[in-house]
């Protein structure tokens, strides 16, 4: 029989990071997980909120429009992490504030129509591209060998796995954003978006 290989899955990861400390693979996540289990699953969360706070162009919405409440304040999505008006569109200077599009220029979450906005949102796990799950795996598996063991350096992922990592996801969002000098605004992508990914 052939062997089906599949995206990783949540699972798969936490399993990949507890090989690091020897430990059987488990079958589930959701019932009667043990501390290790609830670690690795803890940092894997956290590991793909801090890589996906950086903005790659799978977890970027452009020109997304923010619609008016009935209290004309403006509701940001829960997992929006950062966000800037398109140039262009608006002149507004906002920030989240609240949960809320604020105005610094105005010093008020009060709108009168509805805002465009670039915006870095976070994905589940499951809805990432497979070498955003790679790279988001292996910063989280070198987080739990240094808490856990007390080293970076110990077996598990190197510091050359998460370059290697890193380099992959970048090179292949890169490649799906399609950018160039003549077209999409480029201007605004190097100012605003943060570009500069360092090790966790």
């Amino acid at each position: 029989m052939a062997t089906q290989i599949t995206n990783t899955s949540e699972l798969q990861a936490i399993n990949t990071i507890l090989s690091i400390i020897g430990e059987a693979p488990v079958s589930s996540i959701t019932t009667n997980i043990g501390s290790d289990v609830s670690i690795a699953k803890q940092i894997l969360d956290e590991s793909s909120v801090t890589v996906q706070s950086k903005g790659w162009n799978f977890n970027t919405e452009e020109s997304f429009s923010l619609a008016i409440d009935s209290s004309n304040k403006i509701p940001v999505p829960s997992n929006c992490v950062w966000l800037t008006t398109r140039p262009g569109d608006s002149t507004l200077k906002v920030i989240i504030r609240n949960g809320f599009l604020y105005n610094k220029e105005k010093h008020t979450d009060i709108f009168e129509a509805a805002v465009k906005v670039d915006m870095i949102i976070l994905l589940p796990f499951t809805e990432l591209p497979e070498f955003a799950r790679r790279y988001v795996v292996t910063v989280a598996g070198r987080r739990f060998q240094a808490r856990y063991l007390g080293s970076k350096e110990l077996a598990g992922f190197s510091e050359q796995d998460e370059l290697a990592a890193l380099t992959t996801c970048e090179q292949l969002d890169a490649a799906n954003e399609k950018q160039n000098i003549l077209k999409g605004d480029v201007a605004n992508r190097i100012v605003f978006r943060n570009n500069h990914r360092r090790f966790y």
